[in-house]
């Protein structure tokens, strides 16, 4: 109710009763919880109380168990799915920038998201893993091109933060076996309700071994048992576990390999059996995590051996509906119809994640990169050039 005093001026309504002094903390915490994550970012800069409450890790605990660790949940659109690392020469710095589509052929830094300055111009870097609204990194020398520091980055696009990862490890490597491939992943174990990062080192000959490290902790600690197989760079969270598409023995098929961050243990996913055997079947298959399922991308193709390259017949979206009983469900199902995929060269793709309204691929066949986005809403395909949104910048 607004009041109106002698001179006929509006008088602002007092705020005596519901201030943030007067909520328990724990029931502000659960409603602050039920918000989308750019609303909670949007508040820490209404107050200090605010600032204080919104970087609490319990909020970031309960928020997490809320929107992702559930078996239906789905995700939101306020997740960065998209984010383009800058690496350019004149840079000082790599900058990380969350990315908007606008379902055209536009893409824009999104208005929610802070750029994240990270690292120098001595190293370059790589994706890890997508941990809902958090993006890992590794670096390694620009003139050697080696992970001498096996240096791990955590990086939050809505808060421009950025934190090294402890190198520190109990695992006594031995020196003829120095590793030269690590493969991250990050989760969340709602029963000590701490975050873990797994990391799988191997020097990919005689050496493998595997490590969690607790965030909050100084040091990784070494894992009693090891992944069955090498993880590769296709991998995604979900349900939450991490994931890997790895390679079958017999090089014709493929399996996912998955991590417990509950009971610290790996173990096998069997793909859709429909897959069947294929000559680098591997090189036509995305995982990703899809309206919060594990999902599974079959870009079926046929080889032109005269063109020497591959068309695409139709393309698969598999989901992981029960993970008790491994049963997948076929979710979509395109024909290469009105020449729909004549532009994806499906052996060059070398990303694929979730946007708001379908699924993206990453081309870096040549000397330019290609975003290809994927409409499920009516069934359309179009490409944006990453040069062309890079010279906006």
């Amino acid at each position: 109710m607004r009041r109106i005093n002698c001179n006929n001026e509006m008088e602002k309504p007092e705020l005596d009763l519901m201030t943030i002094s007067a909520l328990p903390p724990e029931i502000l915490v659960d409603i602050l919880s039920r918000l989308p994550v750019n609303s909670i970012c949007c508040m820490r800069c209404v107050s200090k109380a605010f600032l204080k409450t919104a970087d609490d890790l319990f909020l970031a605990t309960m928020h997490m168990r809320r929107h992702f660790l559930t078996t239906c949940s789905t995700t939101t659109t306020e997740v960065p799915r998209l984010v383009f690392l800058d690496e350019r020469p004149f840079r000082r710095y790599a900058l990380l920038y969350p990315l908007k589509y606008d379902g055209h052929d536009l893409l824009t830094k999104s208005k929610q998201a802070i750029v994240s300055y990270f690292g120098s111009r001595r190293h370059f870097y790589s994706a890890a893993f997508v941990f809902y609204n958090l993006f890992g990194f590794t670096r390694r020398s620009c003139f050697t091109g080696l992970n001498l520091e096996r240096s791990c980055l955590l990086v939050n696009p809505f808060k421009g933060e950025v934190l090294m990862l402890p190198s520190v490890s109990d695992v006594q490597v031995p020196s003829n076996s120095l590793c030269d491939v690590d493969w991250y992943g990050m989760g969340f174990d709602n029963i000590t309700n701490s975050f873990k990062i797994v990391r799988v080192s191997t020097n990919k000959k005689d050496y493998l071994a595997a490590e969690v490290l607790v965030l909050g902790t100084s040091s990784w600690r070494e894992l009693h048992t090891v992944p069955p197989c090498f993880p590769t760079c296709k991998s995604a969270y979900a349900h939450g576990d991490m994931h890997w598409l790895v390679h079958g023995d017999d090089g014709s098929s493929v399996c996912i390999l998955s991590f417990d961050f509950q009971k610290e243990e790996f173990y096998l996913t069997p793909p859709p059996a429909s897959l069947g055997k294929k000559p680098d079947l591997w090189k036509f298959l995305h995982l990703l995590n899809f309206k919060g399922y594990l999902a599974l991308v079959n870009l079926s193709s046929l080889e032109d051996r005269d063109m020497k390259t591959w068309k695409i017949k139709f393309v698969e979206i598999w989901g992981l509906k029960n993970y008790n009983n491994n049963e997948w469900v076929l979710n979509y199902k395109l024909d290469s119809k009105d020449h729909l995929f004549e532009d994806l060269e499906p052996t060059s793709l070398s990303k694929c994640g979730e946007w708001e309204h379908g699924i993206f691929f990453n081309d870096e066949s040549d000397c330019s990169t290609y975003t290809f986005f994927m409409d499920l809403r009516h069934i359309s395909m179009k490409y944006v050039l990453l040069e062309e949104f890079m010279e906006r910048l």
